[in-house]
């Protein structure tokens, strides 16, 4: 079980006030609930850093089209 504890705000966590994972076993939950804007721009960055990251790809299948994250 998540604790409050466990958790850290994103913005704490990009301004350096808290840590992120630690370790390539750490989870990292995100809840997008509240403003569509900051959803947009959270992902946008993330995308922007994924190729530096080097994420593994994750395909998915879909009814009849393949989509690669």
């Amino acid at each position: 079980m998540l604790t409050r504890d466990a958790v850290s705000e994103l913005g704490d966590v990009l301004i350096g006030s808290a840590d992120g994972r630690t370790t390539d076993r750490d989870i990292t939950v995100f809840d997008s609930t509240g403003l569509a804007t900051q959803a947009i721009a959270i992902a946008l960055a993330a995308m922007e850093r994924a190729g530096e990251l080097d994420p593994p790809v994750i395909r998915l299948q879909g009814m009849s089209e393949r989509v690669e994250l």
